[in-house]
């Protein structure tokens, strides 16, 4: 019987460079903190220094999130799953999406309510200006015997 091993991701140190800018830029022009890319299984490809304190929630907790909205979405016949907004007590997550082709997603944090379209128009923007990078990223599920 065959067996599936989590995927893995090669990245060149390049690229991983580019995206930790990109997310460094977006923090830095915002009031957000805790931004991640994030791929569709759970595995965090690359972080903000902010994130870095919490690093497991931001692996296999917005897969699992980003797994069951495609699902209510499709059943509900919706159309694709863009983002999704959680409201906490002391501010809110966001976790963007953007088209079903792509295998990452950009996670990050804020605190104040008042700006939220505001930072939703820099996260759409950042994470727009990220998917050429992240689409020359390799990820391959690895299969044993």
């Amino acid at each position: 019987m065959e067996k599936i091993r989590p995927p893995e991701i090669n990245i060149d140190q390049d690229l991983l460079a580019e995206i930790m800018h990109n997310l460094e830029k977006l923090e830095s022009s915002t009031d957000l903190e805790g931004s991640a890319i994030v791929s569709k299984t759970g595995l965090r490809i690359a972080s903000s220094e902010t994130a870095d304190i919490i690093a497991d929630i931001y692996s296999a907790s917005p897969a699992t999130l980003i797994s069951l909205g495609e699902k209510i979405s499709s059943g509900l016949g919706q159309g694709e799953l863009r983002e999704i907004m959680i409201r906490r007590v002391k501010g809110y997550t966001i976790i963007l999406v953007n088209d079903t082709d792509n295998n990452f997603m950009l996670f990050t944090n804020c605190l104040k309510g008042y700006k939220l379209g505001y930072y939703f128009h820099k996260i759409r923007k950042s994470f727009r200006e990220m998917e050429p990078i992240l689409k020359r990223i390799e990820t391959k599920e690895l299969r044993t015997s």
